[in-house]
């Protein structure tokens, strides 16, 4: 048993039909014919080495204190584990309506939070498997851990370490409300004479170094952002989409422009949002307001669940007509950014919610909500760049041919583009509210004309200098 932290709960309190809080991973299988048992089998044989899908949620009495994880006594694969056909033709739109659907229904708290779905037919006789996990349990970094764990048979040096740290299989039974009272309130006086005052030490250095940098080094003001077609609030249905460009391609962009592959996924996004805002009579004339997150784990969490991130707000350049202009100014806004992530280092917002106790955190949700209702703000483009596995996976005998994954939908924000890169591939995972946008697929074709004309920007580039 171990409490969730304020960061990690906050997806707990916020989980709801309209916003369920978890997120979509996509493994897409080469050709086989396994029974449904055997993969069943096989997710039984895993689970030994994944202890976040053996734990479940437990609230304390009158949430005193925040959630705790303990390990299930009994594990209902046949709840967990399911399967699904793809309606004929079986192509990449039907894939993704399945999907839009499977996103659509939350997870059950009562359980271990997250399923897997098999998903058959696709593409002929090819599987899809699609896994949902509440954001809770992992983020991007530790998903990605958990997926390499998962789908791996023999562990590297540097894997076996990693394995040390996942607890074993322990199968202790619940807690009782007394004990679960007791511990609430010994880890309520730690937080509040440990945890707290070091954050305030931290954020007394934090302000200092914030001191010496003018405004136009910050992010910008949310309430000061246009209002545009992507904001909340949201409703109950997803549509899930995806494009895939090259990984090689991406990298040449990269280095024409002397960018980072966030950068030009920051480009390529503000074009694809530029040409369906223009399509849709909203293109605003000023920059919309975006979102990166960032991750926070340090070497020594690494192989650990939960949640180390932190995201900054950024002005995404919708405005811009040229390719190349868009991508330098997506550089100015990442550079901004990771300033004010350093300036700021150890006292993130994250982590004073990781500090905080119920009472407020639980209101962060709700108080989000009102404001967006109350002052009209537009929630921003959720973007997410993650570096996926290098080299190609495997699931048993089957390679994993792609790999997709996107994130959650939070508050105002009524669309969210997850980027992975997976072996040569980099995946353009498009999650929206349907009401927001009810024509997803053209965002991902915008997505694919955008990289289209930064790539020829770049080609053009190399032909210059050389």
């Amino acid at each position: 048993m171990h409490r969730m932290n304020g960061f990690d709960a906050l997806f707990i309190y916020d989980e709801s039909p309209n916003e369920p809080q978890h997120t979509i991973k996509v493994a897409m299988l080469g050709r086989g014919n396994p029974s449904f048992d055997s993969v069943k089998q096989a997710v039984r044989t895993r689970l030994a080495q994944l202890p976040a899908l053996r734990w479940k949620a437990l609230r304390v009495p009158f949430d005193l204190h925040h959630p705790v994880w303990v390990e299930a006594t009994r594990l209902d694969l046949d709840h967990h584990v399911r399967r699904l056909g793809i309606p004929a033709p079986g192509g990449r739109r039907e894939l993704c309506e399945v999907i839009s659907e499977i996103a659509s229904v939350p997870l059950d708290p009562r359980r271990p939070l997250w399923e897997l779905w098999l998903l058959e037919g696709y593409e002929g006789a090819k599987l899809v498997a699609v896994a949902k996990i509440s954001h809770a349990l992992a983020d991007g970094e530790s998903t990605r851990e958990l997926l390499e764990r998962a789908l791996s048979d023999d562990a590297a040096p540097s894997d076996r370490n990693l394995a040390a740290r996942f607890a074993p299989a322990t199968a202790m039974p619940a807690p009782g409300k007394g004990r679960l009272v007791a511990d609430a309130l010994r880890d309520l006086a730690r937080d509040a004479f440990v945890e707290l005052p070091r954050l305030l030490s931290t954020l007394h250095h934090a302000l200092r170094r914030r001191r010496r940098e003018g405004p136009a080094q910050r992010p910008p003001n949310p309430f000061r952002a246009p209002r545009h077609a992507f904001g909340g609030p949201l409703s109950r249905r997803r549509v899930f989409c995806f494009t895939t460009v090259g990984l090689a391609d991406a990298r040449r962009v990269k280095a024409a422009f002397g960018a980072t592959i966030t950068e030009v996924v920051l480009a390529t996004v503000a074009g694809a949002a530029r040409r369906y805002l223009a399509e849709h009579a909203g293109l605003p004339s000023d920059p919309i307001l975006g979102s990166i997150a960032a991750s926070t784990r340090t070497e020594a969490q690494r192989g650990t669940f939960g949640n180390r991130l932190t995201q900054r707000f950024l002005r995404l350049p919708t405005h811009l007509a040229d390719p190349v202009e868009r991508l330098l100014a997506a550089r100015e806004q990442a550079a901004i950014a990771k300033r004010d992530i350093a300036s700021l280092s150890g006292t993130q917002l994250e982590q004073w919610i990781a500090a905080l106790p119920p009472f407020l955190v639980k209101r962060l949700g709700p108080t989000m909500r009102l404001v967006g209702r109350l002052t009209g703000v537009s929630g921003g483009v959720m973007v997410t760049s993650v570096a996926g596995p290098r080299k190609p996976l495997r699931a048993g005998p089957m390679p994993v041919e792609n790999f997709i994954s996107v994130g959650h939908m939070k508050y105002v924000a009524g669309l969210n583009v997850t980027v992975w890169s997976y072996a040569a591939n980099l995946n353009f995972a498009i999650y929206a509210c349907r009401e927001a946008v009810p024509d997803a697929w053209r965002i991902a074709d915008a997505i694919d004309e955008s990289f289209a004309e930064l790539a020829k920007a770049a080609e053009a580039e190399r032909s210059r200098a050389a």
